[in-house]
């Protein structure tokens, strides 16, 4: 599982446009990943930006920075904007991602909890009932955000893997859930990129649901259902409160 984030995680000034914090994991098949997902990646940047070493990041897509200025450019923006729903529906992955309304989660609780903190729980407890009774094992990436931020969240991991729960023993969660890595933006790492992307939308679809949003109808066909059914709140996408 590769895990990025949309929004910023701080209570202390909340952006009234996007209260939201979203931490997105994007699960991939280990060898499927380095032998095809990664590939199929790199294709893409070196048809739009004629390198691989770009870095797909949602926001500066959005503003048009860096790398992606060229898409001030109508139809050049709209041909990448094709070719990168035509990747994410063609790739083979699954999205579990979590939610948190600032807003409505600092009103509600009077000491909340951190934000980044409390969706990557979820997270693991998800992770642990989409692995279920098989004998498939989870490894994490996610972004470094600074060492002492790392460590926090390495504790809220290794706490998970230690504590019992009602359904499942300390020891099987340590047999299932058995690496995690912090990694930085500039290792362009294809799958951290792909948990980057997805967020976003997921985030703009909690805040309003009404609203056209084309990407989350992309995203929303990747997230994890409970077994049997269509049903992804609460599976495949957290949302809280």
């Amino acid at each position: 599982m590769f895990l990025d984030e949309s929004g910023d995680h701080s209570l202390d000034k909340i952006d009234q446009s996007y209260p939201m914090f979203v931490l997105s994991g994007c699960i991939f098949d280990f060898d499927y990943y380095f032998n095809h997902a990664e590939k199929e990646i790199d294709k893409l940047k070196q048809k739009f930006f004629g390198k691989r070493g770009v870095i797909l990041r949602s926001y500066d897509i959005r503003k048009q920075k860096g790398d992606f200025s060229c898409l001030v450019d109508k139809a050049k923006r709209e041909k990448f904007y094709s070719g990168l729903d035509d990747l994410i529906k063609k790739l083979d992955f699954q999205i579990i991602t979590a939610a948190i309304r600032k807003d409505k989660f600092k009103t509600r609780y009077p000491l909340p909890n951190n934000p980044y903190f409390l969706c990557f729980q979820f997270i693991l407890e998800r992770s642990i009932m989409y692995l279920g009774k098989t004998k498939e094992k989870m490894m994490f990436k996610i972004e470094s955000r600074e060492t002492h931020n790392d460590q926090k969240l390495s504790k809220v991991y290794e706490n998970f893997r230690s504590v019992k729960s009602k359904f499942i023993t300390p020891e099987e969660i340590q047999e299932k859930l058995i690496d995690l890595s912090f990694n930085q933006k500039i290792q362009n790492i294809a799958g951290m990129q792909i948990a980057d992307l997805v967020a976003y939308p997921i985030g703009r679809w909690v805040l309003d649901k009404t609203k056209e949003n084309k990407a989350f109808t992309i995203i929303e066909a990747k997230l994890h259902r409970k077994p049997g059914t269509t049903t992804y709140l609460n599976y495949g996408l957290k949302i809280f409160p």
